[in-house]
């Protein structure tokens, strides 16, 4: 898919150049296409433009030189050698094609600076050429291996001026040694154009790659967000690991529907599906605004607690008012169905507080749970109660009693358990 979209950017791109512009870009591109890899594409280009940019110099130098047939030989020499680095890059032989691209610099520059003489200045060509190992290869010991070599010739060469007469003598500085410099000064300003162009186009890439992997990092964390408490999920970013906690105070919340099964049997797959999503995502709203964590569904039932992850002593007012709400949330859905002619879902509402350890389990699929006695017996107290009431148990009485009006029931046999005092919470004191 990117690179697709990058063919096509590349299509774009050349519609709206210039035809000088275009055939610039289709001839540094010979042997590059989408999958090309980065390191590689920016090789070719570089070492194509090197060479096209030095064959249109040959090409001039020749149309100069008529007189001078060593140096037209030197020109066809050089000029062949250029398009078989081409020709190697076309068939995606990149690094083959530096390597006889270097190694041809430092044999042929050497041997010709040496045979023309200080006045071609043929052996400049040997200080860029120094530098292009930095370009192409990524190991830092091929880079100062050509770097010195090509420095080394050149010491040679300068030194060879001194002792040996050129021999294809040019009587004074010529036209050629005033183009060399020309050259040397144009390859040059190519390598530090590619240079910037290549950091400008890095950045730019860096910029787009941080900018989606920031979009990525937001949604993860959504995710994340989703799965487990802000608290935990930051411990698990953290650490890649969260440590099992124990809270001394947590009230715990459980609901289910009592005619769940008859009620989903007039129903297709999808309404069912749909009536849960829309009252299991009520009741996130509404423990979103008490300050009550989801901690999962589990068929029709659906449990919460309060006080975690963060600590906190009104868990149990939070929890109960969120209980309220959700029993007056179903409550009114009932009314609208039944005035539809639809089948509708009741609920019980069971509570109760204690201490609880929380922490997440699994490797896959991992989920952020909570066990203890605390949890048994706040099931039992959903499971003790009755259709569309919220039944606490007396431990979480005796922490609510002054917030809410309630109706004792007595002790009530709840299983595995014994006999509980239970209380229905009917509303906030000082409500009807």
């Amino acid at each position: 898919m990117e690179s697709t979209e990058r063919a096509t950017t590349y299509t774009e791109k050349l519609k709206n150049k210039g035809i000088v512009a275009r055939n610039w870009i289709k001839a540094i591109n010979v042997g590059v296409d989408e999958n090309t890899s980065l390191l590689d594409r920016k090789r070719a280009r570089l070492l194509n433009g090197i060479c096209v940019i030095s064959f249109m110099a040959y090409v001039g130098n020749t149309f100069s030189l008529l007189k001078h047939e060593f140096s037209l030989i030197e020109c066809f020499v050089a000029m062949t050698m250029i398009l078989f680095t081409i020709y190697l890059n076309s068939l995606k032989r990149y690094s083959l094609a530096c390597h006889v691209y270097n190694i041809w610099n430092l044999a042929f520059y050497s041997f010709m600076g040496i045979v023309q003489g200080a006045n071609d200045a043929t052996e400049l060509y040997l200080v860029p050429s120094s530098l292009l190992g930095m370009l192409f290869f990524r190991k830092t010991s091929i880079f100062f291996l050509y770097f010195f070599l090509n420095l080394g010739c050149f010491g040679i060469v300068k030194y060879c001026h001194q002792i040996w007469p050129p021999l294809n003598v040019f009587p004074e500085q010529s036209g050629l040694y005033v183009s060399n410099y020309i050259l040397l000064f144009v390859i040059l300003f190519a390598i530090i154009l590619h240079f910037r162009s290549e950091n400008i186009k890095q950045e730019t890439l860096l910029e787009e790659r941080n900018e989606k992997l920031g979009e990525e990092k937001e949604r993860s964390d959504e995710l994340l967000l989703n799965i487990l408490p802000a608290e935990t999920a930051e411990e698990l970013k953290a650490k890649g690991s969260a440590d099992a906690r124990e809270y001394e105070l947590v009230t715990v919340l459980f609901t289910d529907f009592k005619n769940f099964t008859k009620a989903s049997e007039s129903m297709t797959a999808q309404e069912l599906v749909n009536e849960i999503n829309y009252c299991y995502s009520a009741f996130d709203r509404i423990l979103a605004i008490h300050g009550v964590e989801k901690i999962k569904t589990i068929g029709d039932g659906y449990m919460a607690a309060g006080g975690l992850p963060a600590k906190n002593t009104t868990n149990p007012v939070d929890a109960v008012n969120a209980a309220l709400a959700i029993r007056d949330f179903m409550e009114s859905e009932k009314q609208n169905r039944l005035k539809e002619g639809k089948s509708f879902f009741e609920i019980r509402v069971g509570l109760h507080s204690g201490p609880v350890v929380a922490g997440i389990v699994g490797i896959k699929k991992f989920a952020y749970d909570i066990w203890g006695d605390t949890v048994n017996t706040a099931s039992r107290m959903e499971s003790s109660g009755e259709v569309g009431k919220v039944n606490i148990s007396g431990s979480t009485y005796g922490l609510v009693k002054d917030k809410f009006k309630c109706a004792y029931r007595g002790k009530v046999e709840a299983k595995n358990k014994g006999e509980i005092d239970m209380y229905f919470v009917e509303s906030l004191t000082g409500q009807a």
